[in-house]
């Protein structure tokens, strides 16, 4: 006879009864993926932020049939949440973008369609989207460019890809559905001379007007992106070697690189042109006087109000900043709205000389001078020469005369008939 305290083999329905029931566990882990939207957390545990137990792993039919329900405000945040995760220090303005193509384009599309469910949106429904892109009109009555639709769409091709690779839709519906093919002729579009300098001689010599004229400088001297001209602190900025630093957190590449300031060249010495030197040198003395910290982290452009003025015990005065913060930076809004107005008063069309054209006159005017194509990628922060080479490509003029000039037949004797 057994003792009590022995312990024999768990009977076979008992066995079956605990496979079962750990089965249920697996799937009651998944819970619904429509209440995970109030819990969700930037983490890189990404079972976990899917909602499964990564000890005891659901099957892709329980993922699936878990998700069943996902509605594509759900789907679209949930996207963007694991997709920071997987992309540690991507830039906020990337992750934006996700947002505004998935939800304003591909959900709007799928939604007036009467598609609610991102499982239910079939590769046709993809195809649709593309003919809809031809046909989109915004509100303020203009179609979409090329490479608007471009980006569009491969949003929602990696969005869907996405999906596949988490086993919550059973097939990649973007996988046979080529993106667009962008003309690489395209003209870069960039500021005009003629309205550089109209915009340069309505900024004042005021204190707001110095500093615009600053950021101006480095928008089209430099070839900064909007993006990184608000994103410098006082450290990236160093009249002495004449360079400005764009630290790899506001590049759009994630790459730190160094610009040189507009260079002239006088007794054989490389030099910072006076008239740069003598704009950045005031804004940073103006800087000075604002109640925004110095330090090197601090913001290197900053907003101004001069209606008010802070009066010290000495007699002297203060600008007061504008910006609700302390450490408050200025904002890409901020540089639009400035260069928007300051064109409507040079008689300018704003969309001349927004902040990607100036930056597109600074690729243009390198190319012209014969800068090499390696040395301006690196200035412009492009990833790949293809991008830079465009420039050059509209650099004709100034290319038949540096090959002229070069005679690279001189030397040698041609003979040819008679």
């Amino acid at each position: 006879m057994a003792s009590r305290g022995a312990a024999g083999p768990p009977p076979e329905r008992e066995k079956g009864l605990d496979e079962s029931a750990e089965q249920s566990d697996c799937v009651d882990l998944t819970g619904t993926l429509g209440r995970m939207s109030e819990s969700l957390m930037l983490t890189r545990n990404r079972p976990q932020l899917l909602g499964f137990s990564r000890a005891v792993p659901a099957p892709a039919a329980a993922r699936r049939q878990a998700s069943a329900d996902l509605q594509w405000e759900s789907a679209v945040e949930l996207f963007v949440q694991c997709w920071a995760a997987d992309h540690p220090g991507i830039r906020p303005l990337s992750l934006r973008y996700y947002r505004k193509q998935l939800g304003s384009r591909l959900a709007a599309f799928a939604l007036g369609r009467g598609v609610t469910r991102v499982q239910d949106f079939s590769r046709y429904d993809l195809r649709a989207f593309v003919a809809w892109l031809e046909a989109y009109v915004s509100c303020y009555q203009r179609p979409l460019t090329q490479r608007g639709k471009q980006m569009a769409l491969n949003a929602a091709k990696t969005f869907f890809k996405w999906l596949h690779q988490e086993q919550i839709v059973s097939e990649d519906i973007g996988a046979q559905v080529r993106t667009y093919r962008l003309d690489k002729n395209t003209d870069p579009r960039a500021t005009p001379t003629a309205d550089l300098e109209k915009l340069l001689d309505v900024l004042s010599s005021r204190p707001t007007g110095i500093r615009d004229r600053a950021m101006v400088y480095l928008m089209a001297f430099c070839g900064l992106r909007v993006s990184e001209l608000v994103g410098l602190n006082m450290a990236d900025l160093d009249l002495v070697s004449g360079r400005v630093r764009v630290r790899a957190e506001t590049s759009k590449g994630r790459r730190t690189r160094s610009v040189d300031l507009p260079l002239m060249i006088r007794d054989g010495q490389e030099m910072v042109k006076p008239e740069v030197t003598r704009v950045l040198g005031s804004w940073l003395a103006l800087r000075a006087q604002t109640e925004h910290p110095l330090d090197d982290d601090a913001p290197l452009f900053v907003g101004l109000d001069l209606r008010r003025r802070n009066h010290t015990s000495r007699g002297t005065s203060t600008l007061t900043t504008a910006t609700r913060s302390a450490r408050e930076r200025i904002s890409v809004h901020t540089v639009r709205s400035i260069l928007r107005r300051a064109a409507q008063k040079a008689g300018v069309a704003p969309r001349r000389v927004m902040p990607h054209r100036l930056r597109h006159y600074f690729g243009l005017a390198s190319a012209k001078a014969g800068v090499p194509t390696t040395a301006l990628m690196r200035a412009m922060g492009h990833s790949s020469p293809i991008m830079t080479a465009r420039y050059s490509e509209f650099a004709d003029s100034e290319r038949r005369w540096a090959f002229a000039r070069a005679d690279i037949a001189k030397g040698v004797r041609l003979a040819g008939p008679e």
